[in-house]
């Protein structure tokens, strides 16, 4: 390639983040635990010389990558974020930026967004299940009218004497049209050989965090 090349803007591929959620790049919070592998796809105008390092808002960082002989245009290359710069909860831009090695002339990547969570859902309370109902036929219902940080995707497990019951994943319409309802019925209270099962519930976000048990509620089998 001559000079002029690089000298003008040339199509490069956003880098790709397989961990990150593909809709919002929501970063699992256990992915946070290790470097993050990108990968970088071999750009057209590549060659032997040119090299390339990642860019996390607007600030280059790591080592750089050179392109060597046996990078073909399309190849993927893998290159590693370290996590420690993920650190803090919010929203990253993340790019790479290539260099000529003859005329030291960068070109910057388009950039995808990185999401951290690091905030468990339901904060330092999460209030006990409402049953409207003293008595149930085949099954019972508990009501959950929200929690601080209630978004769609949340996962409410609840606890039946500290044993895993029906579980429930939160629906858009839950934040603002009804309440989340979650069905118990009478073979799930029942196989806990309780005449009293303490209801309780944990919520686990999409990102992985999980909140603090909620209060329980204790329901009575003789109903």
């Amino acid at each position: 390639m001559t000079e002029a090349i690089l000298k003008y803007p040339i199509p490069l591929p956003p880098p790709i983040v397989p961990m990150a959620h593909p809709e919002d790049g929501l970063l699992y919070i256990s992915a946070l635990e290790n470097p993050i592998p990108v990968g970088v796809q071999v750009w057209e105008a590549a060659e032997p010389g040119y090299y390339f390092q990642l860019v996390l808002d607007e600030v280059p960082l790591g080592n750089v990558r050179v392109i060597t002989a046996d990078d073909r245009a399309g190849d993927k290359i893998t290159v590693f974020l370290d996590e420690s710069l993920l650190y803090h909860q919010g929203i990253y831009a993340l790019g790479y930026k290539v260099t000529s090695p003859r005329t030291e002339y960068s070109n910057f990547s388009p950039t995808i967004q990185l999401r951290v969570d690091r905030t468990k859902p339901g904060a330092t309370l999460l209030a006990p299940l409402i049953f409207a109902t003293a008595t149930f036929g085949d099954q019972l219902v508990g009501l959950l009218p929200g929690y601080a940080g209630m978004e769609p995707g949340d996962v409410i497990q609840t606890l039946l004497n500290g044993v895993e019951g029906p579980a429930h994943q939160v629906q858009a319409e839950e934040l603002t049209l009804r309440p989340v309802e979650i069905a118990f019925s009478r073979e799930d209270l029942q196989t806990h050989a309780a005449e009293t099962v303490s209801i309780e519930y944990v919520v686990t976000d999409r990102a992985g965090n999980a909140s603090i048990t909620s209060l329980p509620t204790l329901v009575s089998l003789k109903l």
